[in-house]
This record gives C-alpha cells, sequence and structure tokens, in this order.
C-alpha cells in the first residue's frame, strides 16, 4: 500500500516577530565583510550537486565560482549542475528512484524529503550538525525543520524558506486612485486587474502558468484552497470538478487569459519575477522569497521603490498560502559523504549569509525564511521594513496539516504528499496549460483532471 501521508512533525511556527531595533542582536550588517574564514584541509573529494535555478541559488553559484566556497574547503571540487525548476526536479528525482549516483547533493523541497527518507534513499543530516556549535542548528526556525525530518531525524539542510504574498506597483495603484488592503481577496484582485490592464504598457495580473506540479501547481492549489476546494475528499474522491475547486481553476485561467501577459504558458516562477522587474506587472502573488530581489535597486533598478506588499488574497477562507523551503539533501548511496556535509553546511550557515550579502553589497539574493538570526539583524530589519512582518505573519499563518476549509486525507498547502502526486500535478497543469491558450475548454480541462486524479487514487490503493 502506498504511503498516504507523512505528518509534518512540529506544530506550525514557532517564528518570534521581528525585534525592535533597540533590542541587540548579532549583525549581518549589509555594509560588513565576512569574518576570515580558517581553511579546513582535513576533507577532501569532489561533490557533484544538483541545484534549482533560483537567484538565490544562481548567487551561490556566483560565489562558488569566485573561490569563496575554496577557501574554507581548498581540497573539496565542487560540480554544480543548476537547472530551471522543472527540470532538476525531474532529473533529480530520476537520479534519487533509481539510485543511479548522478548527484551527491541536490535541491528538494519539504514534499520529498519524507517520503524518500523513508525509501532509505537520504542520509540523515541532524546528528552531525547538532554536534556543530557554529552551525546552530537551533537558528533554524522550527517549521523548516519539522518538514525535513522522518522519525527523528533531519534529512535535509534548510537554504531558504517562504510562504506565498501579493506584489504589486504602488504607483499604478496611485495613479488610478485604487487602495491595495492589507488582506485582498480574489475578487478584488481581479477589479484591480480589470482596471490596471494595459497590454501596450503593463500587464494586470501575473501568475505561474508554466506546467508543473511546483510551477503553475503551486499558486494555483493555494488558490483552490481560498475557494473552498480540495484535491481529494476523505474518501480520496477527486474534487477537481466540485463547485468551489472549479470555480478556483475557471478563476484561475480566465483571469490569466483577461489581464495576464502573452505566452503566459511559459512562465514559471523565474520568468515572471523577471516580468515583474521589468515593469510588466501591476500585481503579482507568488513566493516571499521574491521580496528582497524586487525590491534590490541593483535588480529592478527602475521600480524597486514602488513595490507594494499584501498578504495572500483570500475568498471563502481568509488566506490561501503556501509553506516552503529549498534546502540540500544528500544521497545515503554517494561515496563523497564527508565533502557533501561540508558543502552542504557551508552553504546554509550564518556565514554564508554574510558572505553572500557583503559580496552583493544587499540582501537581493541572500537566502532568507529559514533563520531567526537573519530577523533579528538590524540591517536587515531596516532593509525588510516594509514586507517582513507580512512574510513571516504569512509563514506562521501557512498550515499544511490543515490547508482547505473541508477535511482532507492528505498534508501540503500547495501540493497533495503522496508519492504519485508529482506525476499527478504534472499532469493536471498541462491540461490547464492548454486550456489557457485555449486548445481545450477550461470546463474540459477541469473534467480529465479531475479523472486523472481519481485514476492515481484508484491506482494507488487509497480509494476504498
Amino acid at each position: 500500500m502506498p504511503l498516504r501521508s507523512v505528518p509534518i512533525l512540529a506544530a506550525l511556527l514557532l517564528l518570534i516577530p521581528l525585534l525592535t531595533a533597540g533590542i541587540a542582536a548579532p549583525a549581518v550588517a549589509q555594509d560588513a565583510s565576512p569574518a576570515a574564514v580558517e581553511p579546513n584541509t582535513d576533507i577532501s573529494g569532489s561533490v557533484d550537486i544538483g541545484m534549482v535555478a533560483n537567484p538565490q541559488m544562481v548567487a551561490l553559484q556566483d560565489l562558488v565560482n569566485a573561490g569563496e566556497f575554496a577557501k574554507a574547503y581548498p581540497n573539496i571540487e565542487l560540480n554544480l549542475t543548476v537547472l530551471p525548476e522543472n527540470e532538476i526536479r525531474q532529473t533529480i528525482t530520476q537520479d534519487v528512484t533509481t539510485q543511479s549516483g548522478q548527484f551527491d547533493v541536490f535541491t528538494v523541497g519539504p514534499f520529498e524529503v519524507p517520503l524518500w527518507a523513508e525509501q532509505g534513499w537520504l542520509e540523515e543530516v541532524g546528528e552531525d550538525v547538532s554536534a556543530d556549535a557554529a552551525y546552530d542548528l537551533d537558528d533554524i526556525f522550527p517549521s523548516m525543520t519539522a518538514g525535513l525530518s522522518y522519525e527523528e531525524g533531519l534529512y535535509a539542510l534548510p537554504f531558504y524558506g517562504e510562504s506565498s504574498m501579493t506584489f504589486y506597483r504602488t504607483d499604478l495603484f496611485e495613479a488610478a486612485g485604487l487602495e491595495m488592503p492589507e488582506r485582498p481577496t480574489w475578487d478584488q484582485i481581479a477589479e484591480f486587474a480589470a482596471a490596471l490592464h494595459n497590454p501596450d504598457e503593463v500587464y494586470g495580473l501575473c501568475l505561474r502558468g508554466l506546467p508543473g506540479w511546483g510551477e503553475q501547481g503551486a499558486p494555483l492549489t493555494t488558490v483552490i484552497n481560498a475557494f473552498g476546494g480540495r484535491w481529494f475528499d476523505e474518501e480520496w474522491q477527486a474534487q477537481l470538478d466540485d463547485e468551489d475547486s472549479s470555480a478556483a481553476i475557471r478563476f484561475y485561467i480566465e483571469n490569466l487569459q483577461e489581464y495576464g501577459p502573452p505566452g503566459v504558458e511559459q512562465n514559471g516562477f523565474t520568468e515572471t519575477e523577471t516580468l515583474f522587474v521589468q515593469g510588466k506587472c501591476a500585481m503579482w502573488y507568488d513566493a516571499t522569497s521574491a521580496a528582497e530581489l524586487i525590491t534590490d535597486p541593483n535588480e529592478n533598478p527602475d521600480f524597486y521603490e514602488q513595490v507594494g506588499f499584501a498578504y495572500p488574497p483570500g475568498q471563502k477562507l481568509p488566506t490561501g498560502s503556501w509553506l516552503w523551503s529549498w534546502n540540500f539533501a544528500m544521497a545515503a548511496n554517494s561515496d563523497a559523504k564527508d565533502a557533501a556535509l561540508a558543502f552542504m553546511t557551508w552553504a546554509t550557515s550564518k556565514a554564508y549569509v554574510q558572505t553572500v550579502v557583503a559580496a552583493e553589497g544587499g540582501w537581493g539574493r541572500a537566502p532568507t525564511g529559514s533563520r531567526q538570526s537573519i530577523y533579528d539583524d538590524p540591517s536587515y530589519q531596516e532593509r525588510a521594513a516594509g514586507f517582513a512582518d507580512i512574510v513571516v505573519n504569512a509563514i506562521n499563518e501557512s498550515n499544511p496539516n490543515e490547508p482547505t476549509e473541508e477535511p482532507v486525507p492528505y498534508t501540503g498547502g500547495q501540493f497533495v504528499r503522496i508519492p504519485e502526486f508529482q506525476q499527478l500535478g504534472n499532469d493536471v497543469t498541462q491540461e490547464f496549460a492548454a486550456a489557457l491558450v485555449g486548445d481545450v475548454t477550461v470546463d474540459e480541462a477541469i473534467a480529465t483532471a479531475n479523472d486523472l486524479a481519481n485514476q492515481v487514487a484508484i491506482d494507488g490503493g487509497y480509494q476504498e
């Protein structure tokens, strides 16, 4: 019988609200130089690493290429493979599930980690890092380590964490006489999109349209949740065609058709982020981890001062958000485990944050959302004053154990944690992308998606 669900082990987020500037805290000052590195020559080896090509990982790649890792571990060679999300997910999943040994270390999320740890495919790393005082495992938010745990073991280390939020152009709202609520509804988002859409200059609403369970599927599932829908009921009967779920799917597709950019079916996270930075989006709903980049004058020189922030939109539910992290995990069959762990701890350490901020001259591509010390840092508090409270609260309010209005037999705010969901999510979002471009009607896409979900539940033995 397939695994039904893997519960998240800890109560959601013990995040402390941002400290006031008057409280002393260890700082990672933006203009400070990182501390001198004492080289470790005891560990040697070659480590093959697969990473998603998100901005924070690309910054890491740049630092590795600039020799920053070699300063700490001169006898370790790193071989980085950095690919777009859908491509690297497929490559890593095939490598891990077939045990082919292509990668020693790879980026994964809280969807895969408990499932793969149960299969014995991941190396437990918690025992080693908990003994490393400099690493300071207790500094990492409990919600992040909870999603990376299996049977009391820790099987990945968080690089950065996120929920979701609404980004918008304050100058466009002001010019149109509009005011974004702190907690908008999706109906309000649609009204704003209609008012602001000017396809020759700016699109009213930008969302992911690229097929993929972690691309289009992530924000779409949170919209389904917000509308009161769900993927399955308690008996594992597919619910994508019920009144609430179908209304959410129809809303998502039709608003992108009406107010989104052309070619939206090709836009994932990074493509949509680029559109926002180019000034092409009046509004964008996506990951909180984008906030630092789109407000960085180095990354968004034309519009960084015109970015506003709001909570994830609600509808029937007051909010529909996700809880996610990108993490580094080690293959259990790696033959370079000491060197692999050295890279993992370096990349997810407090010292790495200091290094990237100093090298970049700002927080734009720094990994955030996983360590308390970042939110205790006065320079970050000043830099993130416009959005940090929303980010922390959105993470706190995300509940993958109870993501929907009606009960469900699965965990996950933007996914269904069963092994079959990767393929199911890819197939379903392919149907919705076909509806986006008009190859099928929205109703036809919903009907096909519901049939696919039911077939997975039957084939997997979830339905009685």
